[in-house]
């Protein structure tokens, strides 16, 4: 018998395969509620940016002045941007209500068709997350329904309390959230009151006209010199703006020193973006809050539990497994603590009965101190068997709360239960149950490619010394072709007088984007006697095959490793997309199988060696190009 031997537990429905199953496809489109959507305000911003058009200057102070409705356009973005970024699930009303501010904002956005593009493309995400979110609910109903009714919590079977504490009132968040509130109700107020204020003074104020002595800061703020009406002496003032040394800027001034330019826009998005910062975090922390205030609900005698089996991944994340599936089978949840508690079954002795009581090893870690470890992401403890444990799972205090009571596979199998939250497990896992950190990942991908190599070549013939690239015409016109459209784009893009849009975006955004379509495109990578040769954008990389243990495809990227270390690697994204229609011999997978099997089987690498030159040849007209397009952006910019 075991030292600690089971304690009495509840009769609990199984979680079955078909079940399991059913839940999978309950949830449908689970990738799209992921922090990715927080790009859809950027590229909003980005575009808004880039076909905007208005001029720097204006005429009259009613047309100076920017509405309301117009300066909080911005801040509709930053307060989407942060949600959809801070928040680990998202709801629909987000995207939608973004979409519809900016399509009855007057102005929000410039030019005719922008508005109706970024309302269309906000609907259809929000279309997209409620469809989602109509699949989770739908997928927990069906688990309620497979659940039943509640059944005692374990030490309620030995008419005991529960010996795991709530947690900590969350005082700090709703300190926080009431200081970010009044922040937001402080900046609104300071802004309507300084515009408004501004604006009374700029319709009593009198007109006059003053002259650029001299340029500060780079071009953007000037010197200027005035009078007042009737009278003689000179004042100075000081603008913003790009000005040259005689211009003549209209003032208004009021006799009292206040004074601004005429011409300047009167924009109060600024404010807008500071009350919509500070109200996004105020509203974020009282969610966050109140997740925490419903898990402090007492957990009560019972609640509704599921019998299932429990898995450590490699990465140490706890999974939750069906009943009657096979040791492999992927994981529906995940399962991570919540709170620092947890409580473990003592059987009986001399000192007394058996008990549910306090893991007394948390007590010993909070004594000799945690040296900055998060404890909230922190799987529970397993062990380091990696086999499926017999475990229950309860569900209580609505939300993703959770209650895990699962059986230790190490010796002496303690029996342990922890308050916990369940995350659905992410849609990539593949059937088998792999991790996917990318350690793991790799591990796993280059134990298949020695499976393969060894069932395909067992007797381990050398393979032959061989160059793998895109074919030499698509290398060689890849980086012209590109750098031309490019420029032509950003020459679209340009303005007039903006130093950004003239220089910056070409100089820095065109020359990554270059860059990208050369290692996309350019790449050869060669293996001979002597290691490993790869051409990249802009220089050669050697390795011997002492320095060289696995070849791996990884995020669109095929590197080169010595253990778990990348040395070098190439974009594999355009080589995957043409080998899928055309074929041909740079198939970046199989690129990354024949080096790993190189690398792993001495017996499998070539016998001669490449001859000096073979590979970065065309690594002239990657640099000539690119040196070319550079100075193009810049030519272009002091020419204009």
């Amino acid at each position: 018998m075991s030292e600690y031997p089971a304690p009495p537990l509840p009769a609990a429905p199984a979680l079955t395969l078909a079940a399991a199953d059913q839940w999978r496809a309950a949830r449908v489109w689970q990738r799209l509620n992921s922090r990715w959507l927080a790009l859809l305000p950027v590229v909003t911003v980005v575009l808004a940016i880039a076909f905007d058009r208005t001029p720097d200057r204006c005429d009259s102070l009613r047309a100076c002045t920017v509405p309301y409705a117009e300066s909080a356009a911005p801040a509709v973005l930053l307060v989407e941007f942060l949600a959809l970024l801070l928040r680990r699930r998202t709801s629909f009303v987000v995207p939608a209500a973004a979409g519809l501010l900016l399509w009855f904002l007057p102005n929000a956005l410039p030019g005719p068709w922008l508005p109706t593009a970024a309302c269309a493309a906000h609907l259809l995400a929000a279309a997209a997350l409620y469809r989602e979110d109509a699949g989770l609910r739908r997928a927990e109903a069906q688990l309620a329904t497979l659940m039943g009714p509640p059944v005692p919590y374990p030490w309620t079977l030995r008419g005991a309390d529960s010996p795991i504490d709530p947690p900590s009132r969350p005082r700090v968040r709703h300190i926080l959230a009431a200081l970010f509130g009044a922040a937001a109700v402080v900046l609104l107020a300071v802004g309507v009151w300084q515009t408004e204020d501004a604006l009374a003074r700029a319709a009593r104020a009198d007109r006059t006209w003053g002259t650029v002595r001299s340029i500060h800061d780079g071009g953007d703020s000037a010197t200027v010199e005035y009078r007042l009406p009737h009278e003689y002496r000179t004042l100075t003032a000081e603008v913003d703006g790009d000005r040259t040394v005689g211009d003549q800027v209209p003032l208004l001034v009021d006799g009292t020193g206040w004074y601004r330019a005429a011409d300047e826009w009167q924009d109060s998005a600024a404010w807008w973006l500071g009350v919509g910062a500070a109200g996004t975090f105020a509203v974020l922390l009282l969610l966050s809050a109140r997740r925490t205030t419903v898990a402090r609900r007492t957990i009560g005698d019972s609640a509704p539990v599921l019998r299932v089996r429990a898995r450590r991944t490699a990465s140490g994340v706890l999974e939750v497994l069906p009943v009657d599936g096979g040791d492999r089978e992927a994981g529906l949840w995940r399962v991570m603590p919540f709170g620092d508690e947890a409580a473990q079954y003592a059987p009986a002795d001399l000192d007394g009965p058996a008990a549910w009581i306090p893991d007394p090893e948390d007590d010993e870690d909070d004594d000799e101190g945690d040296e900055g470890e998060d404890d909230e992401d922190t799987p529970v403890a397993l062990g380091k068997a990696d086999a499926p444990v017999e475990a229950l799972l309860y569900h209580w205090g609505g939300g993703r709360n959770r209650l895990v009571v699962l059986r230790s596979p190490e010796t002496p199998h303690k029996w342990t239960a922890a308050r916990a939250v369940v995350l659905a497990a992410p849609s990539k896992r593949d059937r088998d149950g792999e991790a996917r950190d990318e350690e793991a990942q790799v591990k796993a991908q280059v134990a298949r490619s020695l499976a393969d190599d060894r069932a395909e070549d067992p007797g381990g013939s050398p393979e032959p010394a061989r160059v793998f690239g895109l074919p030499t015409a698509l290398r060689c016109a890849a980086a012209p072709v590109a750098a031309v459209l490019i420029g032509a784009v950003m020459n679209f893009l340009a303005d007039q007088d903006s130093l950004v849009d003239n220089l910056l975006r070409p100089l820095v955004m065109g020359s990554g984007l270059l860059l990208g379509v050369m290692g996309g495109f350019g790449w050869q990578l060669a293996v001979d006697r002597d290691g490993v040769v790869l051409s990249g954008v802009l220089r050669v990389r050697r390795a011997s095959w002492q320095q060289v243990t696995a070849a791996a495809l990884h995020s669109g990227r095929v590197t080169v490793r010595y253990r778990s270390r990348p040395l070098f690697g190439f974009s594999a994204g355009p080589a995957r997309l043409l080998h899928r229609h055309f074929g041909g011999e740079f198939d970046p997978q199989q690129v990354a199988r024949i080096v790993t099997a190189l690398a792993q089987r001495p017996e499998r690498r070539p016998l001669t060696a490449l001859p000096a030159g073979t590979v970065g040849s065309m690594l002239w007209l990657n640099r000539l190009v690119l040196a070319g397009y550079m100075a193009w952006a810049v030519a272009q910019y002091l020419l204009r």
